[in-house]
């Protein structure tokens, strides 16, 4: 047999080294899903961000080994990938020839629609001033049955105005809101008077009964998880969560170097600049992951089948993802298709907008992300069936 040529051995040697680096990435990213770094930042859980690239690096290399005379190697990474499964089944969506049914109304089933819609787009960031009509005919148009809002917000001298007036008349009676913040709303736009304020948390509305309304304090006074029970019918009865987790709270100067960074590379990087991102990102997870065991704790005391959903400003992979879904199914890993993306700026791998359902009484039947500009967040839709109760 002809001994392989130096070049071939030095390429070899490389890949070896290089795909034992991806599958230890890999292994990394699925410890980093299961360690508690609440109270305790690490840069290490920000590898939850790279879980994707991971993925598609140990797959590179199966196919790499594919075209030596060393297939064996490609257990390096095919046992890390099989190890890893369920860190990987909800990064993207395979539904790609599943039925995915979104009907435009439910009449037996059950349609849930979650938003971060941004308070209604009060400070006009898309530059749009038809935003906030186009963000009510999209909601009339899809027409769920629970509409679960993050950065909503209403007038706190009036609790009807601005908007949550206009959603009961589309049909929404029944209204839950837990308040994140209370501030004067010329900090946000210079339209309003000096004195107004407005209160923004997360909102429910409902055309189903709500009963048992609880704000449940996750930390401090804005982080909170609203929490109802939604009476469907007597044999249908289920705990509804919303929540909206710690933002890294980048700025217009941050989202800006971000940009350029995307845009001129390594040429625009400053190196202070980037660790007060890592900073931010790494605090922000540790933060996150305090209030994913405090969701965790509370999902164990509650009476009735679950469906806990919001803005968790986190990844498939983080800990608080794994936390806060615990046995629940993920509405877009069973029905949705590609990465998932649901927060429109900085990468396409940010699926942070979440529904997680009992699937011991919802059945799936579809799963939709309307590609609309009005907010940084993508709408997120799952239709359900609800599976027959055996009464005892």
């Amino acid at each position: 047999m002809k001994k392989p040529s130096l070049l071939s051995r030095i390429i070899r040697s490389t890949l070896l080294i290089l795909n034992i680096g991806a599958a230890v990435w890999l292994l990394l990213c699925k410890w980093v899903s299961i360690a508690d770094v609440a109270g305790k930042p690490t840069v290490l859980s920000l590898l939850s961000f790279t879980c994707s690239f991971a993925v598609m690096a140990n797959l590179f290399f199966i196919l790499a080994w594919l075209f030596t005379r060393k297939k064996i190697r490609i257990l390096l990474s095919l046992v890390p990938l099989l190890l890893c499964w369920s860190l990987i089944r909800p990064l993207f969506g395979l539904n790609y020839f599943g039925a995915n049914h979104i009907s435009p109304t439910s009449t037996e089933g059950l349609k849930v629609m979650s938003w971060n819609v941004h308070l209604f787009d009060l400070g006009e960031w898309t530059k749009d001033k038809t935003a906030k009509a186009r963000i009510l005919k999209l909601i009339k148009e899809e027409n769920p049955d629970i509409l679960c809002l993050q950065e909503f917000y209403w007038d706190d001298q009036d609790n009807t105005q601005p908007y949550t007036e206009i959603l009961q008349q589309l049909g929404y009676p029944f209204v839950a809101f837990a308040e994140e913040d209370k501030m004067r709303k010329r900090v946000i736009t210079s339209a309003a008077g000096k004195d107004e304020l407005i209160n923004i948390g997360h909102a429910i509305f409902s055309k189903y009964p709500l009963r048992n309304q609880q704000r449940y304090p996750l930390f401090r006074q804005t982080y909170n998880m609203l929490g109802v029970e939604v009476v469907v019918d007597s044999s249908n009865i289920f705990n509804l969560n919303v929540v909206h987790l710690t933002s890294v709270g980048f700025g217009r100067k941050e989202m800006e170097y971000i940009s350029d960074v995307k845009a001129k590379g390594i040429d625009a990087q400053d190196e202070s600049r980037s660790k007060s991102l890592m900073r931010k990102l790494r605090d922000a997870a540790a933060s996150r992951a305090m209030l994913a065991n405090r969701i965790d704790s509370l999902k164990r005391r509650m009476d009735y089948p679950q469906i806990i959903c919001g803005d968790f400003n986190d990844v498939p992979g983080s800990y608080t993802y794994t936390t806060v879904k615990g046995k629940l199914s993920d509405a877009f890993a069973t029905k949705g298709t590609g990465l998932g993306r649901t927060y429109r700026h900085i990468f396409p791998t940010l699926r942070i907008d979440y529904i997680f359902y009992d699937p011991a009484m919802l059945k799936i039947e579809g799963y939709k992300r309307p590609d609309v500009d009005l907010s940084d967040h993508y709408p997120i839709i799952a239709n359900f069936s609800l599976r027959k109760v055996k009464k005892v």
